[in-house]
């Protein structure tokens, strides 16, 4: 079912764009461990480039002018646009950034080559300002599940720029000299190893993760049924069985028939929702209610056409569940300065509820089964509901709509 309400949305978050949100969190650890290592593989980049700044002036002589800033240029740009990155509410762009820090280091030890000028500097022990930190750029590919590109550029970017500093140093490669190559990746390749185990597990957890959350619904929903069934068991041991002991021929006691009626009540009542139906107006303040217990700063716009229609009970709970999820994620996400707006219309025939906040807004295609809020409290719960549906618009930047529906057959 398509609900045209995507321009509705966007126009709300037009009137609520006062305020922008500050940040957003990362919704797995694989996406919070490329954050965090996007960050410390651009600290890490500038830091030795800062670190490096004497050498390159001090070896600048032996290459063409435009060697020295372009070398920095393709160091320092892709370093600083990863840390910027990294502070980005919606955290993208990771992969590209690291790919183009590596062959940033590549190519500008490769133009190395091209630039240098025939001139030797032995005495220095270093005549190319990068031969200190070739291993950085590759750990940056672990991140983003690039391990056999991460050990060919480790091999590759590391002999090329012991070679040049080599040339660099006494106008032709030493073998012997050159030695240092193969120690310099061996004693990266174990940072490199580590990184490799410690995403292939941070891949796990996220796997393993929709699987626990799926478990434990099961488990739960096994655990409802099971206290169900005990409830059962005491009313009908506690109250039906004694009432039918109490039962004696000759006059009916009154005390009896209130007896048998409040056992009947009892077996009647259900632990999740009312049964039987729910009019428009209490729906209304129920949607209304369930919006103010996560904030008091929700705004409802909530329109009932007729007070005297009713809804079934077993929609009026799953609607008031879906929003009330939709609510409790942009509470969590949208971040502090977001605003939210609840609209509901309550029809005889249909019962739409959207849900519209000007937040730092998410791709809805991205989300996986570890976001079990929105797979399976909003659109699980909807689409399990006969002429229910759901659907999320939002982007980056763009904040968020959640459309809840039911429609009666």
């Amino acid at each position: 079912m398509v609900i045209d309400h995507t321009q509705a949305g966007r126009a709300v978050v037009g009137r609520l764009r006062g305020l922008r949100a500050p940040a957003v969190s990362d919704d797995s650890d694989l996406l919070r461990m490329q954050r965090s290592g996007g960050r410390f593989i651009g600290l890490g980049l500038l830091t030795f480039t800062v670190v490096m700044i004497p050498v390159a002036i001090r070896c600048a002589d032996l290459t063409a002018v435009w060697w020295t800033p372009v070398s920095l240029a393709l160091i320092v740009v892709p370093a600083i646009l990863l840390v910027l990155a990294s502070f980005r509410p919606v955290p993208r762009g990771h992969e590209a950034l690291m790919v183009l820090s590596a062959l940033g280091y590549l190519l500008a030890t490769l133009l190395w080559f091209v630039a240098w000028n025939g001139a030797t500097n032995d005495p220095a022990r270093w005549a190319v300002w990068m031969v200190q930190f070739p291993s950085v750029p590759s750990i940056g590919l672990v991140l983003v599940a690039r391990a056999r590109w991460a050990i060919a550029h480790l091999v590759t970017a590391t002999l090329a720029v012991h070679a040049a500093n080599q040339v660099g140093r006494f106008g032709e490669i030493r073998p012997v000299a050159l030695l240092s190559a193969p120690l310099t990746m061996a004693l990266s390749g174990v940072f490199l190893a580590v990184a490799i185990a410690t995403m292939a597990n941070v891949r796990l957890l996220d796997a393993r993760r929709a699987e626990i959350l799926a478990s434990a619904a099961t488990g739960a929903a096994e655990m409802a049924q099971e206290a169900e069934r005990a409830r059962f068991a005491a009313v009908i041991h506690d109250k039906v069985i004694a009432s039918l002991l109490a039962v004696t021929p000759g006059r009916l006691d009154p005390r009896l028939a209130n007896q048998a009626a409040s056992t009947l009540e009892e077996l009647d009542r259900s632990d999740d929702h009312d049964l039987g139906v729910v009019s428009a107006t209490q729906f209304a303040e129920r949607i209304r209610a369930s919006a103010a217990s996560v904030s008091d700063g929700v705004r409802s716009e909530l329109f009932v056409h007729d007070r005297f229609v009713s809804y079934p009970a077993d929609v009026v709970s799953a609607l008031i569940e879906s929003t009330g999820e939709a609510v409790r994620n942009w509470h969590r996400h949208a971040g502090g300065s977001a605003r939210c707006v609840v609209g509901g219309d309550f029809g005889d025939a249909a019962v739409r509820v959207t849900i519209t906040d000007d937040g730092v807004g998410f791709v809805p295609e991205s989300v996986g089964p570890e976001r079990y809020g929105i797979a399976t409290g909003i659109w699980g719960r909807m689409a399990s509901l006969p002429g229910g549906a759901a659907q999320i618009v939002s982007a980056p930047g763009r904040g968020t709509t959640v459309v809840v529906e039911w429609r009666r057959s």
